[in-house]
């Protein structure tokens, strides 16, 4: 590694750990001092607490890597462009290119490393942190009750949903059945209040019967014949965030030959890869603010403030897209990478 790399590399490393350490502790002395009143009124053991916290930092720690990495580059190559190292390297004969080099691949390579905690960690941590959270929100999440599950109920590919499963009394809330058969005139779609497990069989309540020519009719109770499985077979499938890449690839798969609604898998799919490789965008967008250098230049508190005003925006952007079914969710993740991107690169490109 040249001398140069070394010097660049220095200067980003040292703001990028204490900006890291700092953006993670603000959040938990907040998170912490938020949730106190709820710890005494649960009695929720400080062991428990702290093992929540162990879990809830890398699941941080991949989302504000983007945010650390655009404030390091600010901050530290800011820094130098103040104290005119920049403008001495570029009298030089040292393109912008070539000082952004050492700083693009360190972005590479914090790419790789926030694709692997998504994919290695948060994937395992994601489901006991969220259960943590609800129960000291008060959420009744015992192990009796499976809250918003979906399975297959037959090898012909019925897809079953439900909002509640409470084991104990072997009963489901607001489901809904799609029954999959080869005669288009036999699928048909089943809404129900409850179904309940009553001698051997599941009866339900409150039903509407949708059949494929929209036609509908109500019935106050009713056998589910075409159910033949059995309380003990009820599971609630894993949430988006909880899945593996594969494990995302082999559901989406799944559930589109059933007709299923995987918008949210898809959305997790492309968003598990879209918000590593922001590790890597943000090193061009965060360059405009550092190099244009000078000691008349632009204020580095200034790219600071537009900085994290930029990173905001890309998430409060990436929502509201998911958010609109108008848009196919492919699009929706990765419009924000592919503007911020191209926006950023222009932008260094054009730095004189």
């Amino acid at each position: 590694m040249k001398l140069i790399d070394r010097h660049i590399l220095k200067n980003f490393l040292a703001p990028f750990i204490y900006i890291l350490a700092s953006l993670l502790g603000l959040f938990l002395v907040y998170d912490v001092s938020s949730k106190t009143a709820r710890f005494l009124k649960h009695d929720v053991p400080f062991l428990a607490i702290l093992r929540f916290y162990s879990l809830y930092i890398p699941q941080l720690i991949a989302l504000g890597l983007p945010m650390v990495i655009l404030l390091a580059i600010v901050l530290g190559v800011g820094k130098m462009s103040k104290n005119n190292e920049i403008t001495a390297m570029r009298a030089c004969g040292v393109s912008v290119l070539r000082i952004a080099c050492p700083l693009f691949i360190a972005g590479l390579l914090l790419a790789g490393f926030g694709f692997l905690m998504f994919e290695k960690v948060v994937t395992k941590t994601y489901g006991e942190t969220k259960r943590f959270d609800d129960a000291v929100k008060g959420r009744n999440i015992g192990k009796d009750i499976i809250h918003r599950g979906d399975f297959l109920t037959d090898e012909s590919g019925s897809l079953l949903l439900f909002e509640i499963y409470q084991r104990d009394l072997k009963a489901f809330s607001n489901i809904t059945w799609k029954k999959e058969s080869d005669n288009p005139r036999a699928k048909i779609t089943i809404k129900a209040d409850m179904a309940v497990w009553i001698e051997d069989s599941w009866w339900a309540s409150g039903v509407k019967v949708v059949y494929p020519d929209d036609r509908y009719r109500f019935i106050p109770k009713m056998k589910m014949y075409d159910w033949d499985f059995r309380p003990d077979d009820v599971t609630g499938e894993m949430l988006p965030e909880q899945r593996t890449l594969a494990q995302l690839s082999k559901r989406i798969k799944r559930y589109r030959a059933t007709s299923g609604n995987v918008r949210g898998d898809i959305i997790q799919f492309h968003r598990r890869m879209a918000l590593p490789l922001l590790n890597l965008i943000v090193v061009a967008v965060a360059l405009p603010f550092a190099l244009r250098g000078g000691r008349r230049g632009g204020s580095v508190a200034i790219g600071v403030g537009i900085s994290m005003l930029l990173c905001l925006g890309y998430y409060g952007f990436s929502v509201l897209l998911s958010l609109l079914h108008s848009m196919p969710p492919w699009a929706a993740v990765w419009l924000p990478d592919a503007l911020f991107g191209l926006g950023g690169l222009t932008a260094t490109l054009r730095i004189d």
